[in-house]
C-alpha cells in the first residue's frame, strides 16, 4: 500500500500526563491539572440541563446544520447572519476545514511560538507551515509576518490572544494587517481566548469578517463556556467561504448534546461575563504572586500565564503545568493555566 510520505514526520497530538488521575479533591487525588487551559468551573447550570434533555434523543442524529446554535451565534454578533457561520467539533476541526478549501501546494504563515496544531494540520492537508518568530515582547510580529508572505502563501493564521505567550494585538493593529494582506491570502483569526482580553476596545472583531472577503474568525466553547469535553467550535466567515467549508465538513460532527449545551450557554451572557471577570481577577492574583516571587512572566490576556519557572517548582505542591519547551519556549519556562481559587491557592503555595 502506498501512503503519503509526509505523514511519517507527523506525530499525533499528545498532551502531557493527560490520563493521570487529577482533581481538585486534594484528599483523594494526587495532582491538580493546570496544563490544558481548561475552565475548572465546567458548564453553566443551563448548559447542564440542556445536556440532560438531549439524552432522550440520543438514538437520533444531531441537526446536521446546527441551526439553533448558529442562530444563537448570529444573535450574539450584530450584523452576522446564519450564512456566515460554520460549526465544528471544536475550533480545531473548523481550522482544518478552512485549510481544506485552500489551493495546494502552498504555505501557511504563522507566528511562533503559537498553537502547535497549526503546523501538523497544515502538513496533513498538504500545506507547508512558515514560522515567523514573535517580537521581543512575545507578540506576533505583524511586519515580519507580512514580509514573509509570498505568491505561495495561501493563508496566515493569527492566534489572538496568542497561545502560549498569552499576548494580544489591539484590534486596530489587526485591522491594518488585514488591509495590507493580498486579497487572495486568507487571514484566519484564531480567537479561542477572545473572552479573556482585558481591553474594551477589542470587542467587535467580527466586524472584520463583515468588511472583507478574506478574513475569518474562529471561536470555541471550550474555554470560558467550560464545554471542552463536548467539542464545539465555530467560525465567522464571509458567506462564500462559509459555503465552501460546509462542502468539506464532516456531516454530524458536532453531537446534539454539545449543540444544545453551547446554545444554552450563549443564552446566559451575564453569567459568562461574570466568569470572565472572575478569571481575570484570578489571573491578576497569580501574576502578582509571580511578581512578588521575582519570577519573569509574560503579562497575559488569556486564562493562562507563561512564566519563567520549571514545572517541578509547582509539582512539589501537587500541581501539573505545561512544559514550555513542548510549546516552543526555552527549557525553564512553563505555561500555567489559571484555575479556580482553590486550585490557584495550591499553585501559589509552591512559591511560599
Amino acid at each position: 500500500m502506498k501512503t503519503r510520505s509526509v505523514l511519517e514526520g507527523i506525530g499525533p497530538y499528545n498532551p502531557p500526563r493527560l490520563r493521570e488521575e487529577i482533581s481538585v479533591d486534594y484528599g483523594s487525588e494526587e495532582y491538580v491539572k493546570l496544563t490544558m487551559n481548561e475552565l475548572s468551573f465546567g458548564p453553566l447550570p443551563e448548559a447542564r440541563a440542556a445536556i440532560i434533555e438531549t439524552l432522550s434523543r440520543a438514538g437520533r442524529y444531531p441537526d446536521r446544520d446546527a441551526t439553533p446554535l448558529r442562530e444563537a451565534i448570529a444573535h450574539a454578533h450584530p450584523g452576522i447572519s446564519v450564512g456566515n457561520i460554520v460549526v465544528g467539533n471544536g475550533s480545531s476541526e473548523t481550522l482544518v476545514d478552512l485549510m481544506q478549501i485552500l489551493d495546494r501546494p502552498g504555505e501557511v504563515v504563522i507566528p511562533w511560538p503559537s498553537f502547535p496544531f497549526y503546523v501538523s494540520s497544515a502538513r496533513v492537508v498538504g500545506l507547508d507551515a512558515k514560522k515567523v518568530p514573535l517580537d521581543d515582547h512575545h507578540r506576533a510580529d505583524l511586519d515580519a509576518m507580512l514580509a514573509a508572505v509570498t505568491r505561495e502563501t495561501r493563508a496566515v493564521i493569527l492566534c489572538n490572544p496568542n497561545n502560549p505567550s498569552g499576548t494580544y494585538l489591539p484590534l486596530s493593529e489587526v485591522r491594518r494587517f488585514a488591509d495590507a494582506l493580498p486579497e487572495d491570502v486568507l487571514l484566519i483569526l484564531d480567537e479561542a481566548y477572545y473572552e479573556f482580553v482585558d481591553d474594551p476596545l477589542y470587542s467587535g472583531s467580527h466586524d472584520l469578517v463583515l468588511e472583507s472577503d478574506n478574513v475569518v474568525s474562529t471561536r470555541t466553547f471550550s474555554k470560558v463556556h467550560g464545554l471542552a469535553g463536548f467539542r464545539v467550535g465555530y467560525a465567522l466567515a464571509p458567506e462564500r467561504l462559509a459555503d465552501l467549508v460546509w462542502r468539506v465538513h464532516v456531516p454530524f460532527s458536532v453531537n446534539q448534546a454539545g449543540q444544545a449545551a453551547a446554545t444554552a450557554s450563549l443564552g446566559q451572557p451575564g453569567a459568562i461575563a461574570e466568569r470572565s471577570r472572575q478569571m481575570k481577577r484570578e489571573r491578576e492574583r497569580v501574576q502578582d504572586a509571580f511578581e512578588t516571587a521575582g519570577l519573569e512572566y509574560v503579562p497575559s490576556h488569556t486564562n493562562f500565564v507563561m512564566v519563567g519557572a520549571k514545572p517541578q517548582l509547582f509539582e512539589k505542591t501537587g500541581v501539573l503545568v505545561r512544559e514550555g519547551e513542548a510549546l516552543g519556549y526555552p527549557v525553564g519556562w512553563s505555561r500555567v493555566t489559571i484555575g479556580g481559587p482553590e486550585e490557584n491557592d495550591r499553585l501559589l503555595g509552591a512559591l511560599a
